[in-house]
């Protein structure tokens, strides 16, 4: 009986695990990042609720490349209705500085910072999309608060 039992909890925390563990790992490799998410209309408050609660988590964990992330993380709302149709809300997220080598999953965030509700999140939150999101890598350029412009791209032959 005991053998059972411990085989269904067992079973049960790999399936939770994996289920949240799908995402794709998401390491930004340069300076700076951004990552496009083009939310379903309907969807919006169930995106936006997880996103919270991540940050939140995030914020006040215990672990100081969470809290690093955190503080380098904003999340910007497009105004314009985005594709297809009009029927998706595209929301940014601007990571800057990045933390180097870290994940910015929110399967693992979420599964790392708030296991107990991580499942029920995670689909709230794959649910929510009205495709793939995409990330970009950014290297600056320019900063405009600073007087000096940074070195020039290297000509290209």
């Amino acid at each position: 009986m005991f053998s059972r039992a411990t085989l269904c909890v067992g079973l049960s925390i790999v399936l939770v695990s994996a289920s949240v563990g799908h995402a794709q790992e998401r390491v930004y490799a340069g300076e700076g990042g951004m990552m496009f998410h083009p939310i379903l209309l309907e969807k919006t408050a169930d995106f936006e609720d997880v996103v919270t609660r991540v940050l939140d988590a995030m914020s006040n964990s215990a672990d100081e490349t969470r809290r690093a992330q955190a503080a380098g993380w904003k999340v910007y709302r497009a105004t314009e209705p985005g594709p297809p149709d009009q029927t998706s809300v595209l929301y940014v997220f601007v990571i800057d500085p990045t933390v180097t080598e870290a994940n910015y999953s929110i399967g693992e965030l979420l599964r790392q910072e708030l296991p107990l509700e991580a499942q029920d999140l995670w689909e709230n939150f794959a649910a929510s999309y009205a495709y793939s999101p995409s990330l970009l890598n950014l290297t600056l350029v320019a900063d405009f608060t600073e007087t000096e412009l940074l070195p020039t791209a290297p000509e290209v032959p």
